[in-house]
């Protein structure tokens, strides 16, 4: 059982996971099965993000660009308190681990989401992988806890990851600078460079960004209707939320609890990474159409 203290990280992954449902799910519904092109799209432009950014902070911090580092600094699935995980093989070449137990997982199915799920899952660590070791890396998924099959087989109840980095496969100059000459140096390794906090902050304002930019770019203005629907739809589950563990924790003021356990805040001037991996256009949608409005159902201040 998890302690009092985890359960705002817990309540800010939980939102995340909503916030991506419900914009997916906005964006399916009214964009039809061609929605599923741009949510890939935006769910891809984000991790390579994520690639360049884990690159350049292994450079920054001296390490080698390689498998080791790169999950060192901690991209694998979450950070969530709630994850049950075992690393199988940690190499500067191959990374393979399990999960059993996912949150993000178990919010998508208990809302009937496992396909927009999938898309996460499948999208999410090939594009970094696909940055960080500049396309000559691959990544593997073997199980799935969203897959739920259909053909008469037992559905999976965890999830395998499997990534590899080949020396073979770059030049001269990328090999000396992803891989050691065969000794293990764990003082080399690069440290996470975000707090958790900050790590959630940073990608619910990034999923804004990127699905928002790839449902423009699809559908145009039905794309940013979308967009603005979905967090619409997101203020009701995220006030109950709000609303059920401030109750069961006895917290008295709803607001404060608010701010502790959502990863945004609901005065976006407030959070100083609007700029840095969002837009103002991200900020000004999620601004109308959720913060205000959450505002309201928690009969805050508007």
């Amino acid at each position: 059982m998890n302690t009092i203290q985890e359960l705002p990280i817990q309540n800010q992954q939980d939102f995340w996971s909503m916030l991506y449902m419900h914009l997916g799910k906005s964006i399916m519904e009214i964009c039809g099965r061609r929605g599923e092109g741009a949510i890939r799209h935006g769910l891809h432009k984000m991790a390579e993000d994520d690639g360049r950014r884990f690159r350049e902070e292994c450079i920054k911090q001296g390490a080698k660009t390689n498998l080791r580092s790169l999950y060192a600094m901690g991209c694998a699935c979450s950070c969530d308190p709630r994850v049950r995980t075992k690393t199988l093989c940690d190499e500067e070449q191959v990374h393979l681990w399990e999960t059993y137990t996912c949150p993000l997982a178990n919010l998508w199915l208990d809302n009937d989401q496992a396909f927009l799920g999938n898309l996460y899952c499948e999208e999410n660590q090939h594009g970094i992988m696909m940055t960080y070791t500049g396309g000559a890396g691959q990544f593997h998924t073997t199980k799935k806890i969203l897959c739920h099959r259909t053909n008469g087989c037992r559905p999976d109840n965890y999830c395998r990851f499997a990534a590899y980095y080949r020396p073979a496969n770059v030049d001269k100059e990328q090999r000396t600078e992803a891989f050691s000459d065969g000794s293990v140096n764990d003082e080399a390794l690069p440290k996470p460079f975000m707090s958790v906090q900050e790590e959630l902050t940073a990608k619910c304002i990034r999923t804004v960004k990127y699905l928002t930019d790839a449902a423009e770019e699809h559908f145009g203005s039905e794309g940013l209707c979308a967009i603005a629907l979905g967090l619409r739809a997101l203020v009701e589950p995220t006030a109950a939320m709000m609303r059920h563990y401030a109750d069961a924790t006895l917290s008295k003021d709803i607001e404060e609890f608010a701010a502790q356990n959502l990863p945004v805040s609901l005065d976006t001037a407030k959070d100083d990474l609007w700029t840095v991996y969002g837009d103002e256009r991200s900020r000004e949608l999620f601004l109308a159409n959720f913060s205000v409005r959450l505002k309201r159902a928690l009969s805050l201040e508007a």
